[in-house]
């Protein structure tokens, strides 16, 4: 038999070619599965999702499948459908924690903020170490406005692995909007030893500062957020005013 993709010859009883691993005779759902995976790894998102799809249809009862499937869905831009094909892995086995996550964050991608924590918090029921699972949940309870929750992940995520610097960074815009200005300039110092050239970093530091009355630090972490970004409005406003200000 004849490989269709690298013409080279294999034994009849060959299933893949040896040579470049294209998939030989009638394809079954394992063999899509496996097609699948290979166009992911290279890839080739949308060869991929049709390949999976035609594992979903040879394989309906195989939740692993439609994990993969709604993962290609996210990564295409689909929420949506990846929402639909997530939730229908989880009605066929309801113990992955993983595809919870996966659900959740498609959930807060397709603008769902309520549902993505109620998947995200099923995560962590049945894996509390799952790391990302306390991320996402930091960011969807601060854009719910629930700033005590927010604090409250942010924090887990960096007892639980804190090696995570980029939760600190929420971490410190929370305590800002908490009036924690302290604990915000500790968080966000912690931040600026890996990233010291972030201008928005800077405009946060500034404004923590400000609150703190410790002008000179506010003033030289708004220029330094200008020297960076020279279009960074926010900053550039917030510097003018304390530069036009009595207060010492």
């Amino acid at each position: 038999m004849n490989c269709a993709s690298c013409g080279r010859e294999a034994a009849p009883d060959f299933k893949y070619c040896p040579y470049c691993g294209e998939i030989l005779g009638e394809k079954d759902g394992e063999c899509f599965r496996r097609e699948g995976a290979r166009f992911r790894s290279r890839g080739k998102i949308l060869d991929a999702i049709e390949a999976y799809e035609k594992a979903a249809g040879l394989l309906p009862g195989d939740p692993s499948v439609f994990k993969s499937l709604g993962d290609l869905y996210y990564l295409h831009g689909e929420p949506d459908k990846a929402v639909a094909t997530l939730k229908h892995s989880l009605e066929l086995d309801d113990s992955q924690s993983f595809t919870w996550y996966a659900l959740g964050v498609a959930y807060y991608r397709g603008g769902y903020v309520g549902k993505a924590v109620e998947a995200l918090r099923r995560c962590l029921e049945s894996d509390p170490d799952f790391a990302m699972a306390y991320y996402w949940l930091g960011i969807a309870y601060y854009h719910m406005g629930d700033l005590p929750r927010a604090k409250e992940y942010n924090e887990k995520l960096i007892e639980l692995h804190p090696e995570s610097r980029i939760a600190n960074y929420h971490l410190g815009i929370v305590c800002n909007a908490l009036g924690e200005y302290a604990k915000a300039i500790e968080n966000f110092q912690e931040v600026e030893e890996r990233n010291p050239d972030d201008p928005a970093l800077m405009y946060h530091m500034g404004y923590a500062y400000s609150c703190l009355y410790q002008m000179p630090k506010a003033i030289a972490k708004l220029r330094r957020a200008l020297e960076i970004n020279p279009n960074h409005r926010q900053a550039k406003i917030l510097l003018d005013n304390y530069l036009d200000s009595d207060e010492p």
